[in-house]
């Protein structure tokens, strides 16, 4: 199992890790999106995943449907205020916690919903190459990163193969990616990343994200 690096590849607007650092900026901005911001990010990002990746995140939406049901009965039955079934008396879920439960599961929705775009418009090796330019600084506290990066490599390649395989044989790329992380599989892994450098758009972007994160902080403290 090997890590080779190799220079970018042109025809690229942004580099991968100039997008993760933005969906990251985007997730800690969440808390300070009004529900109709959340909701119009929510309709736009959904709507090229629902026209061209339908499957892939409608699987996405229903594998977290348990923690968006759940997100919502605990906000509905938890906060204090007027019930929403009055019939129910004390044993009624609150109206002020059905609206703060909606939130959360809207934010998380939000969430999921960016994440899925982001990887379904950049391939694994993209991202792969993003995250092992993130990960550079810490190669100066001694962290391997060529391992790191071939470790997570190997997950996101036997979870997609597990995935096509189907629920039969789920068990079965588990087995496979941890006889591979240990050495004991019986095929040779060699990663190419097409690592590169942060370009001027790059930089613009990045710029613009932390400036929205700046306006969304100052907005959420005043």
């Amino acid at each position: 199992m090997s890590v080779e690096k190799s220079p970018q590849a042109g025809g690229e607007f942004l580099h991968p890790a100039s997008l993760i650092l933005i969906w990251l900026a985007f997730a800690f901005c969440i808390p300070w999106l009004r529900p109709a911001e959340l909701s119009a990010i929510v309709f736009l990002f959904s709507l090229p995943l629902l026209l061209r990746h339908s499957a892939q995140y409608l699987r996405l939406l229903r594998r977290s449907r348990w923690l968006l049901i759940s997100l919502i009965l605990v906000y509905a039955f938890v906060t204090p205020g007027a019930a929403a079934i009055a019939v129910l008396g004390a044993y009624s879920p609150s109206r002020e916690g059905l609206l703060s439960g909606g939130l959360q599961a809207l934010r998380l929705i939000s969430l999921l919903a960016t994440l899925a775009l982001l990887l379904a418009t950049t391939s694994r090796d993209r991202i792969l190459a993003g995250l092992y330019f993130l990960l550079r600084p810490f190669v100066l506290i001694g962290v391997d990163i060529d391992r790191v990066a071939a470790r997570i490599w190997l997950t996101l390649h036997y979870a997609e193969k597990g995935e096509q395989a189907g629920p039969r044989r789920s068990g079965e790329w588990r087995e496979r990616l941890q006889a591979a992380l240990h050495g004991s599989g019986h095929e040779m892994v060699r990663i190419e990343l097409e690592v590169g450098r942060l370009s001027r758009p790059d930089y613009a972007a990045l710029f613009c994200s932390a400036l929205a994160f700046g306006l969304l902080l100052a907005r959420g403290v005043t």
